[in-house]
């Protein structure tokens, strides 16, 4: 009987040891997993500017990113790690021009690059965020103004600073539907477009909102032509 115990204690121990090792292995695993990226620049018009991402231990090559469209995909250096540009002043030949801080969950996302004091201010999207398939909308408020949108008879509230999705109404009998945006000024509503846009059958839309030269409201928007499989439900 004691042998039997001994023989019995020997395994569940070895048992439980390979259990633990296993774990940490598979743990480290999923902590090396290198999310993958796109960007998009929150600029009117269409500038590119040329970034690296710096890790730890790594400057990775130059990404060209645009206000257009999405940059390439890359790979991050880490779930935390800067912006840089090359700058020769600077004794490393970089100088930092933002943090990034990806969410703990996901290995895809699109990291929108708004200028602020000039440096690059980054928000992280999950680009299998099942609210932004085909026919999806991604809205971003980078003016001081609470701005709403109608699409169709639903009403969206974009508040600064904050990614909101929206999704097109669904389709009647025509292959459009109405869009206008609007926010309040000292009481008052005030639409500032108001139009038709297209259903979207293989892409999706990132919309952002800032105020022009003038003081004045405006957007400017982006298509991706994605795959509606692409997107997890």
């Amino acid at each position: 009987m004691f042998s039997f115990l001994i023989t019995f204690f020997y395994w569940m121990s070895k048992s439980l040891i390979l259990s633990s090792v296993f774990f940490s292995l598979h743990c480290q695993a999923q902590e090396t997993i290198s999310p993958r990226l796109r960007a998009l620049l929150l600029v009117p018009g269409g500038p590119v500017v040329s970034l690296h991402a710096i890790g730890s231990k790594t400057v990775g090559d130059a990404i060209a990113v645009g206000a257009r469209g999405l940059s390439e995909s890359f790979t991050a250096p880490g779930r935390n790690f800067s912006w840089a540009i090359s700058d020769k002043k600077e004794q490393s030949g970089y100088r930092a021009v933002g943090e990034v801080q990806l969410p703990e969950q996901g290995d895809d996302f699109i990291i929108l690059l708004e200028p602020v004091n000039k440096i690059f201010k980054s928000h992280a999207i999950q680009a299998k965020e099942s609210l932004f398939g085909a026919d999806g909308l991604l809205f971003f408020n980078a003016s001081d103004a609470v701005i709403g949108a109608a699409l169709g008879n639903a009403k969206v509230k974009i508040p600064p600073r904050v990614a909101v999705f929206g999704k097109a109404p669904a389709r009647a009998d025509k292959p459009f539907y109405q869009v206008t945006f609007y926010y309040q000024h000292e009481g008052d509503v005030r639409p500032f477009y108001d139009t038709r846009w297209p259903h979207r059958d293989d892409s999706r839309c990132y919309i952002f909102f800032y105020r022009s030269e003038n003081g004045r409201i405006t957007y400017q928007s982006v298509d991706e032509r994605i795959k509606p499989k692409e997107v997890e439900n």
